[in-house]
């Protein structure tokens, strides 16, 4: 609900109507009681009242509402030619001054046009108390205590009122541009957020699924040109793609549900490694050895996530582009460090060539976000070495981490157990 600020003027204007009518009731009484004029001076003073009040009651809610002072200046230029009129009759008629001079600091807004209507004020009083009670110095140096003073006060009183108001106008606009800066924030940081998720998905998807249905259209090619020759033959490739059918399928679940990828559900990273190693020997022919230096304990998921999902797109990219024979990925667990590293003897390319894609900006992206580093050394008919080191996971960043989820591998789509033949696995203890 959008909340509504009200002005503090706007907030207690009824106030000023109180203060006319404070004024203005007493005086009538007064003046309808002075018997020292006559009745028709009596009658002829409370109409001009009543005028004072009409006129009041007509234009002075919208020169207040209305920040055209002109309203203002029509108000007060009337009033400067019916006070004298009234003061005229009924001296007392001054105490109108009192509802006057607060309204001037309210419908009028510049002092070079305040400072001549208060004058104009003022010197009307001062002039009917000379004008009854003659001139002499005692009658003149009364009406200077009596003008003078009054009129410095209201001058100082209007100024600190204006300051104040000046303050709260400009309070009002800095709180409104906060509202919309934090508006703009909340509106900022919800789009980066979105990006980023958009972003993150997109390499999620690419390293899994994408990687998987290009597995799937090789197999299914491949059984596609087997099945001509020999339809039994055919039978083993066709095992293979409903393999991986159903591992992409558990990948695709895993992702949607948030989970840790299918390989490491009830399984170490070692273990993930090996299954990984063995799918892509299956699936491509190309042999793929797997080194295990050191243990891992307790480490987060997200840091065991990726580096398995480096060690995936490294794979995927051996499998597409390099050609290689013999894959090795190692694991080195040290002081806390943990190093993957990927390397073929493949044709290699120019890492400063690539552009686009989601595949190695992906793998550093993960690394960065974990406080790692990711290199790639590639010469062109040489092989190519994908590096990523991650140090230890600080307490807050691990506790923010994926949480170990159960073993989905006895669900009815997970994947079964890889098929011959088996990577070459070797454990080592640390160099010393």
């Amino acid at each position: 609900m959008r909340s509504t600020v009200v002005d503090f003027g706007s907030r207690y204007r009824v106030g000023w109507h109180v203060l006319v009518g404070a004024v203005a009731l007493p005086l009538a009484v007064a003046t309808a009681a002075d018997v020292a004029v006559s009745l028709g001076q009596r009658l002829l003073a409370l109409g001009t009242l009543a005028v004072i009040v009409a006129w009041y009651a007509l234009v002075a809610p919208r020169a207040m509402e209305n920040s055209d002072e002109r309203w203002g200046v029509a108000y007060f230029v009337l009033l400067a030619v019916a006070f004298p009129l009234l003061l005229a009759i009924a001296p007392i008629g001054g105490a109108l001054l009192f509802a006057l001079c607060p309204q001037l600091f309210v419908m009028v807004t510049r002092w070079r046009v305040r400072i001549p209507l208060l004058l104009i004020l003022y010197a009307e009083l001062a002039w009917a108390m000379l004008a009854r009670m003659g001139v002499s110095r005692y009658t003149v140096a009364t009406v200077g205590v009596t003008v003078l003073v009054p009129m410095i006060v209201t001058i100082l009183v209007g100024a600190y009122l204006t300051g104040i108001r000046e303050q709260n106008r400009r309070r009002a606009e800095l709180i409104e541009e906060l509202t919309r800066t934090r508006a703009a924030l909340a509106r900022a940081g919800h789009e980066a957020g979105v990006h980023a998720e958009r972003e993150r998905l997109a390499v999620e998807i690419h390293d899994t699924l994408a990687q998987g249905f290009t597995s799937i259209l090789m197999l299914a090619q491949a059984a596609r040109t087997t099945l001509r020759r020999n339809p039994t033959a055919a039978d083993g490739q066709l095992d293979i793609l409903e393999k991986t059918a159903r591992e992409n399928l558990a990948e695709a679940r895993s992702l949607i549900a948030a989970l840790a990828p299918v390989d490491l559900t009830g399984r170490s990273l070692a273990d993930a490694l090996d299954r990984l190693a063995a799918r892509h020997t299956r699936d491509t022919g190309t042999r793929v050895e797997v080194s295990i230096v050191g243990e891992r304990s307790g480490a987060p998921v997200g840091t065991d996530i990726a580096l398995l999902r480096t060690a995936q797109e490294a794979l995927a990219n051996v499998g597409k582009y390099a050609g290689a024979t013999t894959v090795r990925i190692d694991l080195r667990c040290e002081n806390g460090l943990t190093t993957l590293a990927v390397t073929d003897d493949g044709r290699g390319f120019d890492p400063a060539a690539v552009r686009g894609g989601y595949g190695l900006p992906g793998i550093r992206t993960r690394a960065t976000s974990l406080g790692g580093t990711c290199t790639v050394r590639s010469t062109p008919g040489q092989g190519t070495t994908v590096r990523v080191e991650l140090p230890p996971a600080p307490a807050g960043r691990a506790a923010r981490g994926l949480q170990p989820v159960p073993d989905l591998s006895t669900a009815p789509d997970a994947p079964d157990a890889p098929a011959a033949p088996r990577p070459i696995t070797e454990r080592a203890e640390p160099d010393r």
